[in-house]
């Protein structure tokens, strides 16, 4: 790599991440939404805190319930509406005498969204709970009634009868969060590319440049300093996220997870599939005669990149059917297909080194491709080049 491809893609980088825009979207905006959904987060435990410490009352005509935790027991439905409009319990249950035969309760809660102090579904543990432990006179035996199931170990059986232990939640997380990521990179990292771009053919600076250095030394410096630029920004927003992850109370997310080969492959897919769209993005902005045009041309690239989001349910039903390797092999889509197969199934080993073959041939096709395209257009003003003139850019 040459110094001036260097050159030029340090130019790039600082000149766009000192921008106001990148730094309150890279700083300000999470850190605006994190304070949002903190207000939210926080403000929720002392909102329900607050509604079931008011409990919620119940009136027994069975003689067969007694009060326990949170439910407070009433002589009669007087006294509980009573207690009710003091503010004691939020509401109350009636459990008529014919409850046992019939399994009929009435609820009687305040006009409001947030109901009794304890839903429908705790009021009926409750009630589970009282009769398994007053019939059944074994506690081990009524203890497993009620909680049949504590924990859960899932095996996958292969179509060859093969036995595969259980993939940790996190590995199965991790690739779709970077896939999505990718999307929000190209679409980032485009739109960088695409001001950058228009702003020097408008200036007509792009002229001067490409008088002092080759076509493919200004294409590969600007791809690898928007490149970096978007990097920046999602690593930043990663390492915050992962701080935030660290941080709240999600047990047994990251249980078993480990550095694998799913995790390099991911990340290799990650950078090639940057590197394909912003070659070819850069090239549709550099026959754009306006930015705004340039905008609408590489459409295109973003709805490649959305596909796979849109067939999604349809890849994680059957990621092993012929739409989902179509897809993993052709190299607009085959970055982020692969991320979610991965995090499904065993994808074979074959499939992914075809992939990966077809994706670095296609970057390098591409590549050379949009150096003389790049070239041609930059020096272009005023009109967009039809597909004949395109066609000449490629043959010169």
């Amino acid at each position: 790599m040459t110094s001036k491809t260097l050159t030029i893609a340090s130019h790039e980088f600082k000149k766009t991440v000192t921008k106001k825009g990148f730094i309150f979207g890279t700083f300000g905006l999470p850190l605006l939404l994190l304070f949002v959904f903190g207000l939210v987060f926080f403000q929720m435990p002392a909102l329900v805190s607050g509604i079931s410490e008011s409990g919620t009352g119940f009136v027994d005509e069975t003689g067969f319930f007694s009060p326990s935790g949170t439910f407070v027991q009433y002589d009669s439905a007087g006294s509980a509406t009573q207690a009710m409009t003091l503010g004691e319990i939020s509401g109350y249950f009636t459990v008529p005498a014919d409850y046992l035969k019939s399994g009929k309760i009435t609820i009687y809660s305040e006009k409001s969204p947030l109901g009794t102090g304890n839903s429908k579904s705790e009021i009926e543990d409750f009630i589970r709970d009282t009769i398994v432990r007053s019939t059944v006179n074994d506690p081990i035996m009524a203890e497993r009634i009620i909680s049949p199931v504590l924990e859960s170990e899932y095996v996958t059986v292969t179509t060859d009868g093969t036995m595969e232990e259980e993939i940790p939640v996190g590995m199965m997380i991790i690739p779709m969060v970077l896939s999505f990521m990718l999307v929000f990179s190209i679409l980032t990292s485009s739109g960088y590319l695409l001001q950058g771009i228009g702003e020097e053919k408008e200036s007509r600076s792009g002229e001067l440049l490409l008088s002092s250095v080759s076509a493919d030394q200004l294409l590969r410096g600007k791809i690898l300093g928007y490149g970096g630029v978007g990097f920046l920004q999602i690593g930043v927003w990663i390492i915050m996220a992962t701080i935030i992850m660290l941080l709240l109370p999600f047990p047994g997310l990251f249980e078993g997870l480990a550095l694998s080969w799913m995790f390099v492959l991911t990340a290799v897919y990650f950078i090639l599939g940057y590197f394909l769209y912003s070659v070819s993005i850069s090239c549709t902005a550099s026959i754009a005669s306006t930015s705004a045009e340039a905008q609408q041309t590489s459409m295109i690239f973003t709805m490649f990149a959305i596909i796979p989001l849109i067939l999604l349910d349809f890849i994680m039903t059957m990621p092993d059917s012929p739409v989902s390797v179509v897809l993993t092999y052709f190299p607009y889509t085959s970055p982020f297909t692969i991320m979610y197969r991965m995090a499904l199934e065993n994808v074979p080993v074959s499939e992914i080194i075809l992939s990966l073959g077809i994706l670095i041939v296609s970057i390098l096709i591409a590549a050379k491709l949009s150096a003389k395209i790049f070239r041609a257009g930059m020096l272009m003003y005023g009109k967009k080049p039809g597909l004949k003139t395109v066609l000449k850019f490629l043959k010169d």
